[in-house]
C-alpha cells in the first residue's frame, strides 16, 4: 500500500505555500513557539487540520522547526482522512508520527495501528499496534 502520500500531506501541506488560517479559544505567542488551544483548527486551502492543540516550535528565526497536534486530531483534505490522538511533524527529520488509535484512509484504502511513523527522507513507513494489531484494507483500482 503507498500510505506515503497522504502521510506527507497529513502536516505539510498546513505549513508551507498557502496562506494559513487559524482559528481556536485561545492563542498564546512566544519568541520559540505558537500555541493554539481549545477546539483549534488550522486551513490552508482544501486541508484542515483540526485538534484540541496544537503548538508550532519556531527556531531562532521565527521558522517552523516542528509542529505537534494534541487531543482528538483530525485532518481532513479531498480524498484523504487522518485520526489519531496525537500527531508531530519534525520538518528537519521529515518524520512525521501518528500516536493513539492512528488512522489513515485514501479513497477506500485504510490503515490503522496505535502508532504510525513515516519517514519521509528514507521513504520508510513503520506501522506500531502496541496491544492491539495493525490493520490494513487496501482495494485495488479496477484497470481500464
Amino acid at each position: 500500500m503507498n500510505y506515503k502520500l497522504p502521510l506527507l500531506l497529513l502536516i505539510t501541506s498546513l505549513l508551507w505555500g498557502q496562506p494559513i488560517t487559524g482559528e481556536a479559544q485561545k492563542l498564546e505567542f512566544k519568541k520559540d513557539r505558537i500555541v493554539y488551544t481549545g477546539k483549534v483548527k488550522l486551513t490552508r486551502g482544501e486541508a484542515t487540520l483540526r485538534a484540541r492543540k496544537v503548538t508550532i516550535l519556531l527556531d531562532e528565526e521565527g521558522k517552523p522547526l516542528k509542529l505537534v497536534a494534541e487531543g482528538n486530531v483530525l485532518y481532513l483534505e479531498p480524498g484523504r482522512k487522518a485520526t489519531a490522538d496525537y500527531a508531530e511533524y519534525d520538518l528537519r527529520k521529515e518524520v512525521i508520527v501518528l500516536r493513539g488509535s492512528a488512522k489513515v484512509e485514501e479513497r477506500k484504502n485504510v490503515l490503522e495501528a496505535e502508532e504510525i511513523v513515516y519517514d519521509r527522507r528514507n521513504e520508510t513507513l513503520q506501522a506500531k499496534g502496541g496491544e492491539g494489531k495493525v490493520r490494513t484494507i487496501y482495494i485495488e483500482e479496477a484497470q481500464e
